[in-house]
C-alpha cells in the first residue's frame, strides 16, 4: 500500500511541476534557435585512369540500379554566327555511331529499360545493375564513335527554329534574351543570342570540331552511383574508357562583364501592350564555393527567392496587387554570375512597380532583416537540403563539385552548421555587397508610347536606351514629312503592288498555299468573290480538315466536331474578312487609320500605321518607306496564357496579272507557321455555288 501511495504522489508531483512550467512559459519571448542538426554525408571514393579521366564512385546498394554521369569540364566558347552548335553537338552525340544507327541505339536502350542522354558537356546513362555492361558498351560507343548524321542535324535545326519562332514575340522571352545581352555584352559567350539565321548557319563541321576539340578524358569526370563497389567500378572504367585518348584542350579567357556605373533604364517597345515585363538585372562575380554563397542565398530568399514570404512578393502582389508573382535570383558561375528580379505588371502601374523593386532592394541594404524572417528562410533551406540527401545522385554531385571547385572536404558536411550561423548582420553585409540598385539595368518590355517619359526618372542620367527584341540599339528614325498621312501611306502601297485600278478590277480570286504543322504538310485553299463572299479550306492528304464559309449573309465553320453557324462578333469578323481589298474601303467601313511614325522593321525604315476596326480591334501595319510594300502586321491580344503579340511578315512579292502579292507569309506569336503561296488565280469566274 505504501508503494502505491508513493507512486501516485510521484505522478501528482510530476503533473504539478509540468502544469507550473506551462503556466510560467512566456510566449512573448522568442525561443532561441537550437543547434543545427548533425548530418552525415555519404562517402565517396575516387581514382584516376592513366588517360586522366577522374572517376568518382558512390556506393548505394538499396536498389539494383547504377548510373554513370560523364562531365566535360571546359570553358564556354564563342559561337559567333552559328550560335547553338555547342548544344546541338551534344544532342547529336547519341544520334548514331560508326557501329549503330540512332534507331538501333534507341531500341537497345528501351530493351534493357535504361536511359541514355547526351548534352553539350557530357552524357548520363542508367540501368538495372544486371544490364550495366550492355549500357556501358552503348555509352562508350556513343562517346568514342559519334558520326553526327547530317539528316539528324537538319531535323534538330528545324526543331530549334520552330522553338525560336514560338518564343520570338512572347514578352517574357524577349525580356530574357535582352537581359542576357545587356548583362554580358557581345564579346562574352553568355551574351550570344540564338536567332533563326544563326541556327541556319550551323553545319556538321561545327559539331565535329567541337567534339574533337573538347571531348577529352583529361578534362573530364565520370561519376558512378549505385549498386557497384570500388573494385567493379575500376574494372568497368578501365574496360570501357581507358582507350579514350587524352589531348590538349584550349582554355579561354574573357573580360569579366561589369554592372553599369549608374542605374540605366532599357526599354523594348511592344505596340499596344497592356502589360509590361520588368527585369532589374546586372552581372556579378560569385563563383561556386565562394564563402559568401550561403549568406547570399539567404539574403536573396528574403528579398525575393522561392518562398512566398519574399519581400518583393509581399510588396508587389500582396500589398499593391500589381502582379501574380515577383521574384529575384542570384546565380553563381565560374566566369560570371548575375542578379535578376522580375515581374509582369499592367502598363498603367509599370513605373511604380519599377520604383517598388528599387525600394525593396535599397531596404535590404539600409535596414537589418528580422530574426523571424531569417529563421524562416533558414528552415526552408534546411528542409530542402535534408530532402536532397535522400538521393544518391546528390552525394555524387557533392563529390563532383568538391573536386571541380577545390572545395574544403567538409564543405557539405558543415552546410547546416554554417547555414545556422548566418546572422542578420551578415545578411545586411551581403546585401550591401551584392544587391546593387544603384548599378542595375532596369529592363522593361512594354509600350514606349505610354512608358518612355515616366521611366526616365529611374535612369541615373534621365535617358532611356531603346533597343529591339534582341537588344540591339534602335536607331533614331528619320524625320517624317509633315504632310505625310496614313491615307498617303496606303496610296503608296496600292501603287507599289499594282495600282488602285487593277485592285478594283478584281472580281474573284483563288489562292493555294502550303504550310507545315506538327511535321505534317497542310494545303490551304482560299476563294474570294466581290463584294463579300469567302471560303477557306484546310486539307491534309486531300481530305478537308476545316472549312470556313461566308456567302454574303451567313457564315459557318466546319471542323471534325461538326458545323457551327456563326453569330455576333464571330460573324462580323468573317464578314470583314470576306471583303475584297478592305484597305480600299476603310472610309465606308468605318475603319480608322492613323500614321504613328517611322520605325525599323528588320533593318528597314517603315511607316507605322495604327488601324482600329469598328469593333475596336486594333493592329499596326508597317510599310517600307522606300518601296511602299507592306512588311509586317502586328496585333496584341490577351489570352488565358498571358499577353501575346502576333506578327505577320510579308516577303517574296511576286507579280500575278499586274498585281504583286507576298508569296511567303510568316506568322509568329500565338501561332507559329510559314505559309508558302503556290498559285494565285484572278478573275477566272468563280461560281456563287462555291460559297454555299
Amino acid at each position: 500500500m505504501k508503494n502505491k501511495i508513493s507512486i501516485v504522489f510521484t505522478l501528482l508531483l510530476a503533473l504539478f511541476v509540468g502544469v507550473e512550467a506551462v503556466a510560467q512559459l512566456d510566449r512573448s519571448v522568442r525561443p532561441e534557435a537550437g543547434p543545427a542538426p548533425a548530418i552525415t554525408i555519404g562517402e565517396h571514393q575516387s581514382f584516376t585512369l592513366d588517360n586522366g579521366l577522374k572517376v568518382i564512385v558512390v556506393e548505394n546498394h538499396k536498389i539494383p540500379r547504377v548510373s554513370y554521369q560523364l562531365s566535360i569540364d571546359v570553358d564556354p566558347v564563342m559561337e559567333n554566327d552559328a550560335v547553338g552548335y555547342v548544344s546541338m553537338a551534344g544532342d547529336l552525340l547519341r544520334s548514331g555511331t560508326q557501329n549503330k544507327s540512332k534507331q538501333e541505339i534507341d531500341e537497345q536502350i528501351d530493351f534493357i529499360g535504361g536511359n541514355l542522354v547526351t548534352y553539350s558537356n557530357g552524357i548520363y546513362a542508367s540501368s538495372l545493375t544486371k544490364h550495366g555492361d550492355e549500357l556501358l558498351e552503348l555509352m562508350a560507343d556513343v562517346l568514342l564513335n559519334p558520326v553526327f548524321p547530317e539528316e539528324e542535324l537538319e531535323k534538330s535545326k528545324k526543331q530549334t527554329i520552330s522553338g525560336l519562332a514560338a518564343s520570338k514575340t512572347r514578352p517574357s522571352a524577349i525580356a530574357s534574351r535582352v537581359a542576357q545581352r545587356i548583362r554580358y555584352g557581345d564579346n562574352h559567350p553568355y551574351g550570344e543570342i540564338q536567332t533563326e539565321e544563326k541556327v541556319k548557319n550551323i553545319t556538321r563541321e561545327h559539331c565535329v570540331n567541337y567534339y574533337n576539340t573538347y571531348y577529352k578524358p583529361n578534362t573530364s569526370y565520370l561519376v558512378i552511383v549505385g549498386d557497384i563497389n570500388l573494385k567493379e567500378a575500376k574494372e568497368k572504367a578501365k574496360k570501357y574508357f581507358a582507350n579514350w585518348e587524352k589531348g590538349e584542350v584550349p582554355e579561354h579567357e574573357y573580360e569579366v562583364p561589369k554592372a553599369p556605373e549608374k542605374t540605366k533604364v532599357v526599354l523594348v517597345h511592344q505596340d499596344g501592350a497592356v502589360q509590361s515585363v520588368i527585369n532589374v538585372t546586372y552581372p556579378l562575380e560569385l563563383a561556386p564555393g565562394d564563402k559568401d554563397i550561403l549568406p547570399v542565398r539567404l539574403t536573396n530568399d528574403i528579398l525575393g527567392g522561392g518562398v512566398f514570404s519574399g519581400r518583393l512578393m509581399q510588396n508587389l502582389r500582396e500589398d499593391k496587387g500589381y502582379t501574380y508573382g515577383a521574384r529575384s535570383s542570384i546565380s553563381t558561375d565560374e566566369l560570371v554570375g548575375y542578379f535578376n528580379a522580375s515581374a509582369e505588371v499592367g502598363t498603367d502601374v509599370t513605373p511604380d512597380a519599377v520604383n517598388q523593386f528599387l525600394i525593396e532592394m535599397r531596404r535590404m541594404r539600409d535596414e537589418k532583416v528580422t530574426e523571424e524572417h531569417l529563421d524562416l528562410v533558414k528552415n526552408v533551406r534546411t528542409g530542402s537540403f535534408a530532402r536532397s540527401l535522400e538521393r544518391p545522385q546528390t552525394i555524387a554531385n557533392f563529390a563532383l563539385n568538391t573536386e571541380r571547385y577545390n572545395l574544403p572536404d567538409d564543405y557539405y558536411a558543415s552546410y547546416l552548421k554554417n547555414l545556422n550561423n548566418v546572422s542578420v548582420d551578415q545578411v545586411q553585409e551581403m546585401a550591401k555587397k551584392y544587391i546593387l540598385p544603384q548599378h542595375s539595368y532596369v529592363l522593361v518590355v512594354g509600350d514606349k508610347e505610354k512608358l518612355m517619359e515616366e521611366l526616365k526618372e529611374y535612369s541615373a542620367d534621365g535617358e532611356i536606351l531603346l533597343v529591339d527584341d534582341y537588344g540591339n540599339p534602335v536607331e533614331e528614325a528619320p524625320e517624317m514629312d509633315a504632310d505625310m498621312t496614313a491615307e498617303k501611306v496606303y496610296d503608296m502601297y496600292f501603287e507599289a503592288i499594282g495600282g488602285k485600278e487593277n485592285l478594283e478590277n478584281i472580281q474573284d480570286m483563288k489562292q493555294e498555299a502550303t504550310t507545315s504543322m506538327g511535321g505534317m504538310t497542310l494545303n490551304i485553299v482560299t476563294y474570294k468573290k466581290a463584294p463579300n463572299k469567302f471560303k477557306m479550306e484546310m486539307l491534309m492528304n486531300g481530305n478537308v480538315m476545316t472549312k470556313q464559309l461566308y456567302d454574303g449573309e451567313k457564315g459557318s465553320v466546319t471542323s471534325p466536331q461538326g458545323t457551327q453557324e456563326l453569330q455576333g462578333e464571330q460573324l462580323e469578323q468573317m464578314k470583314y474578312q470576306a471583303i475584297m481589298n478592305q484597305e480600299l474601303k476603310y472610309d465606308e467601313l468605318g475603319v480608322k487609320s492613323t500614321l504613328k511614325g517611322i520605325e525599323k522593321v528588320n533593318g528597314k525604315d517603315a511607316y507605322k500605321v495604327e488601324v482600329i476596326l469598328p469593333n475596336e480591334t486594333k493592329f499596326y501595319d508597317f510599310f517600307d518607306t522606300e518601296t511602299g510594300l507592306r512588311l509586317q502586321t502586328k496585333t496584341t491580344a490577351q489570352t488565358p496564357q498571358g499577353e501575346f503579340t502576333q506578327v505577320q511578315s510579308f516577303t517574296d512579292y511576286t507579280e500575278v496579272d499586274g498585281i504583286k502579292f507576298p508569296f511567303t507569309i510568316s506568322t509568329s506569336g500565338m501561332q507559329n507557321l510559314t505559309m508558302e503561296i503556290q498559285s494565285i488565280e484572278i478573275n477566272k469566274g468563280i461560281e456563287d455555288s462555291v460559297f454555299q
